[in-house]
């Protein structure tokens, strides 16, 4: 079910959200210009004709909500409702991914966000979807799928599971078939997968990201203060014992890496496959389905190391039947093009393109 209209995706990350990264934020014409050229048809026609078969589209809360009046802004959705149209000219579907809102936290497992705590940010969260649901309930065109939020963080392990359910609920209210994703806390570990507390509903599904090992797929970023002190190349397979050393002497880097011990310290295939066994196991004993809806490597790593590493990825992923959207389309360091349109990373597309492909015939 998910599978079948779900499997091989891209993100459209930098358009919706995280465009302060690449507009001038503070600059409304600025703004209008990203917003109307960023992401075009000729974009989602280019994708579709990769052999992608959906898109993800994350986009901001705070550009989207309106916390003092409670209701959707205008202008976004406009820009939202034009991309999703532009997928059904071209037979993609599409995920609408919430990637940030007012009091979330990234990566904060230390202590409660105020997205947990807070009963005026939680209903604001439930608000928004029941909103989104009702604005989209007519969208049939495409399997158009809500993914409620992008990488949680939930220190106390419970407030997440209670959130979840309230906003299917509003979703459901609105909109009873609409498909929605729930992802697993610790920013969509794979190893969270068993503290979900699931729902029997056969419209809800759920999710994971994979970037592991961190320090091969994020390797020398500009954006890490860890990786911009591990200043190191590494290859796919490779050995990562040096690194391994150096969490060991930086504790303050180490507690972000849960699944890296001594025993991971060849990064190749098999370590993936072991990695990936908590996916496997969540769907055998669940009976749940599941998507990946972020994996990648930065441009940063050498792309013929990249382009392994993606190829074994996808291909477990599909042994699975586990639907994934790489990061990223465009922009943002994980990109296939540039901001002129331009492929960056050729061997990359190649390689999508040639699984792709290899998908559709199965």
């Amino acid at each position: 079910m998910l599978f079948e209209s779900f499997k091989q995706g891209i993100n459209l990350g930098g358009f919706l959200s995280q465009y302060e990264l690449i507009a001038d934020a503070g600059s409304e014409e600025s703004l209008h210009n990203h917003f109307e050229t960023f992401i075009t048809e000729d974009d989602i026609r280019r994708i579709a004709s990769w052999g992608f078969d959906h898109v993800r589209i994350p986009m901001d809360g705070y550009l989207f909500y309106n916390s003092e009046k409670k209701n959707l802004n205008t202008e976004p959705l406009e820009y939202l409702d034009r991309c999703v149209e532009w997928c059904a000219v071209h037979g993609v579907n599409a995920v609408i991914d919430l990637h940030n809102i007012k009091g979330h936290i990234f990566g904060e497992m230390d202590r409660p966000t105020p997205l947990m705590t807070e009963a005026e940010l939680r209903d604001d969260f439930c608000r928004f979807w029941g909103k989104m649901a009702d604005h989209f309930k007519d969208c049939h065109k495409i399997e158009l799928m809500f993914e409620l939020f992008n990488e949680i963080t939930d220190s106390t392990g419970y407030m997440w599971n209670k959130l979840y359910k309230q906003a299917v609920k509003e979703i459901h209210k609105a909109d009873p078939e609409r498909w929605i994703l729930v992802g697993t806390n610790f920013v969509n570990s794979v190893g969270y997968l068993d503290r979900l507390d699931l729902l029997e509903d056969p419209y809800v599904f759920y999710n994971f990201h994979y970037y592991e090992p961190n320090v091969f797929t994020h390797q020398k970023a500009h954006f890490s203060e860890e990786f911009r002190t591990w200043n190191q190349t590494l290859a796919y397979p490779g050995d990562m014992t040096d690194y391994i050393t150096f969490l060991d002497t930086h504790k303050e880097f180490k507690k972000e890496h849960p699944l890296m011990s001594k025993d991971t310290v060849c990064n190749d295939k098999k370590l993936m496959q072991k990695l990936l066994s908590d996916a496997e196991k969540f769907m055998e004993y669940s009976g749940c389905e599941l998507y990946c809806g972020e994996f990648g490597v930065i441009d940063s790593a050498p792309e013929e190391e990249a382009v392994k590493w993606i190829r074994d990825f996808i291909t477990i992923c599909n042994r699975l039947k586990i639907g994934h959207a790489m990061w990223n389309y465009k922009c943002l360091d994980f990109e296939l093009v540039d901001m002129n349109n331009q492929v960056v990373r050729p061997e990359v597309l190649e390689v999508l393109k040639e699984l792709n492909s290899l998908a559709v015939k199965k």
